[in-house]
């Protein structure tokens, strides 16, 4: 069952009419997916976010709350980006001057620079005036004895890579949340899943959630599911990567090495997947090969019995 929608309102409205389902008294309310934070539905501090990040050409949308939004996008969202921006690039480092941090320095003397690949696959090196300290500039320049010259090329990325990873599982959550609504968020067992999320300076998570792929899906973030040896769990294919989200049983496989593991891809129905939230509409607990993968926790008895979905298995 799905509700068709065009406008921001509506789309809040029909989040908020699955969140009444669970709680008859949550209607005409948004509860932030990561948070769990309330707000009425005419509250500015409901935004919505980009899956993979706009910068990066990201198109698939969800709803967050605007402090969740806010510190991802200066955390974990950006080093994601950064990320992608590098990859897509082609080269070792930022094509653009401001991620890419690049210091020449000779005989104590140290100035700013940017980098770009030369037309014969070498690197070009652009002394950057107006970012440099001008008295270190000027003696740079006029020093006629400088032999050795040193050249400091710095990628922040790489030295985050805790939350660049914490943003790969924040884009996945985000995107169950898109499909799957309130019966994805309103399981305790991701609980250190949010908590990482909202920690991402943080280790809490110590299972390896992170799987690399050789072909990057930058525009096409999917869901999907993961086989390994007899468990089920879901899984999101973000950019590069897949992501291993906890069963509603278990927080993480008992291995993810690639040995009797087996991947399919959850297709949407069509009238679903091109809407702004392509979700069922909860509460709903969601099984393959009988295994229930999805079952909400949070709310005991809730206004609507939960519907079962059924998901073709291997």
């Amino acid at each position: 069952m799905v509700l068709m929608c065009s406008t921001r309102a509506e789309y809040l409205l029909e989040i908020s009419q699955e969140l009444a389902r669970f709680n008859i008294e949550w209607r005409r309310q948004f509860r932030c997916p990561t948070c769990l934070r309330d707000y009425p539905l005419d509250s500015k501090e409901i935004t919505e976010e980009h899956i993979i990040p706009v910068s990066q050409g990201g198109k698939v949308t969800t709803f967050l709350c605007k402090s969740c939004n806010s510190m991802f996008g200066a955390k974990q969202t950006r080093w994601l980006s950064d990320w992608i921006d590098l990859n897509e690039g082609g080269t070792p480092f930022h094509g653009d001057p401001r991620k890419q941090k690049v210091k020449v320095s000779s005989n104590g003397n140290t100035l700013t620079a940017s980098l770009s690949m030369g037309e014969d696959g070498g690197i070009d090196i652009f002394p950057d005036k107006s970012r440099s300290d001008p008295k270190q500039y000027e003696a740079y320049w006029k020093d006629k004895t400088a032999t050795n010259i040193k050249i400091d090329i710095q990628t922040p990325v790489f030295a985050n890579e805790d939350a660049l990873g914490v943003g790969f599982l924040t884009a996945a959550y985000g995107l169950f949340f898109k499909h799957f609504g309130y019966s994805f968020i309103f399981q305790t067992i991701l609980d250190p899943v949010r908590e990482q999320i909202l920690n991402p300076d943080k280790l809490i998570i110590k299972w390896n959630y992170l799987l690399e792929i050789p072909k990057p899906w930058i525009l096409e973030p999917g869901v999907g599911l993961m086989r390994f040896g007899d468990d089920i769990f879901p899984v999101a294919i973000i950019y590069d990567h897949i992501v291993i989200l906890p069963n509603s049983k278990k927080l993480h496989p008992d291995t993810t090495s690639s040995e009797n593991t087996s991947t399919k891809i959850i297709s949407l129905d069509p009238s679903a997947a091109s809407r702004f939230q392509g979700r069922c509409l909860g509460p709903a607990i969601v099984l393959c090969d009988f295994q229930p993968l999805i079952e909400p926790d949070f709310v005991r008895k809730a206004t609507v019995p939960p519907q079962h979905i059924w998901i073709d298995g291997w």
